[in-house]
C-alpha cells in the first residue's frame, strides 16, 4: 500500500491539467487475477488509499472499459493524482498515469502495482 491520504477534488480534469504532462509517469499492466472492472477499481482504490473522483469508483453494468480517477496527498502534503484506463476482455488490461511535482513519486505510484 502506498502511503497517501485521500483528497477530495471537485474538478479532477482541471487539477490533472494543472499538474502538467511534464510531471507524469505511466505504465501498462494486465491484471490476470481480477475478474471484473469493478474488482479492479475496488482493489486499486484500496491499494492506493486515495479518493475516487467524479464517481469513477462505480463501474456501470455490462461495461467493458472504464476510467478511474484518484486524488491524494503524499507525505509532506504533496498532491498526487492517478488516472487509469482499463479494458476487460477476460483479464483487466490497464494503463496507469500518475502526476505530482515529484518525478520519483510518480515512478513509485505507477510501478507499485
Amino acid at each position: 500500500v502506498v502511503s497517501t491520504q485521500r483528497v477530495f477534488k471537485t474538478n479532477f480534469a482541471a487539477s490533472w491539467d494543472e499538474a502538467g504532462e511534464e510531471n507524469q509517469a505511466e505504465e501498462t499492466y494486465q491484471l490476470t487475477t481480477v475478474k471484473s472492472l469493478q474488482g479492479a477499481v475496488d482493489q486499486l482504490t484500496s491499494f492506493y488509499g486515495m479518493q475516487p473522483c467524479e464517481r469513477s469508483d462505480r463501474v456501470g453494468e455490462d461495461k467493458t472499459s472504464h476510467v478511474l480517477l484518484l486524488a491524494g496527498q503524499f507525505k509532506g502534503g504533496v498532491e498526487c493524482l492517478i488516472k487509469t484506463k482499463m479494458v476487460y476482455d477476460g483479464a483487466v488490461n490497464m494503463k496507469v498515469w500518475a502526476r505530482s511535482p515529484i518525478p520519483q513519486l510518480n515512478d513509485l505510484l505507477v510501478s507499485s502495482i
